[in-house]
């Protein structure tokens, strides 16, 4: 009765690490590539919608997000500044449209994740094929980092919020925004200024005196 009852603990033992190493993958030390400028394409799908933007990263806590689609985003700039976020389009800021309020929690959350994992030699991953998975949790959840082979950034997802980011055609970024995007063009005084696309508009009035 002890042998048998031996052997079953073994076999039960050597299941269990089997499906422990199937779940969590093989673990292994990965260089993130992140600790640069860099820019990125970006198809975002959230809560069963898709979005495209272009990402550029210029340094810790400082990035832009533009969009292209859907029609209701499209030419919209989402410039992150630290813990300020401004929006901007064709020059003229406004405040966040309504639609893209979910997206910028979204983007604040990979922002985190990015900069955190940038400012590591070396940090824990798993291997799925091709790609090097970092898993972190913030205040909205659990996510997954995952990088290429050379350590830069390929995508990010939270799923128990439903979203998951695709990035390609990574390339080397500069470490300062363009002028454009850091203040929008200076419009007159008072005056109120509407952004609409399709149907959805964002209204408000911009003051850009000295104050």
């Amino acid at each position: 009765m002890k042998k048998i009852l031996t052997a079953f603990l073994c076999v039960v033992m050597i299941v269990s690490v089997t499906a422990c190493g199937g779940i969590g993958g093989k673990k292994s030390q990965c260089r993130p590539g992140l600790n640069t400028a860099f820019s990125v394409n970006a198809v975002i799908r959230y809560d069963d919608k898709e979005y495209n933007a272009a990402v550029m990263r210029y340094s810790v806590g400082n990035w832009d997000v533009t969009f292209s689609s859907p029609n209701t985003l499209s030419g919209v700039l989402l410039a992150f500044r630290g813990d300020q976020v401004d929006a901007s389009y064709k020059g003229l800021s406004f405040s966040v449209p309504k639609t893209a309020l979910p997206l910028k929690s979204m983007i604040i959350n990979l922002i985190d994740a990015v900069d955190s994992a940038a400012g590591e030699d070396s940090i824990e991953c798993s291997e799925d094929g091709e790609l090097m998975l970092i898993d972190g949790e913030n205040e909205q959840g659990k996510y997954v980092l995952k990088l290429n082979k050379n350590g830069e950034l390929a995508g990010f997802s939270m799923p128990n919020l439903n979203m998951e980011m695709t990035f390609t055609d990574f390339a080397p970024g500069q470490s300062e925004p363009p002028a454009s995007s850091e203040a929008a063009t200076e419009v007159a005084t008072d005056t109120e200024t509407t952004v609409s696309s399709d149907s959805e508009s964002v209204e408000t009035s911009d003051k850009t005196d000295s104050e």
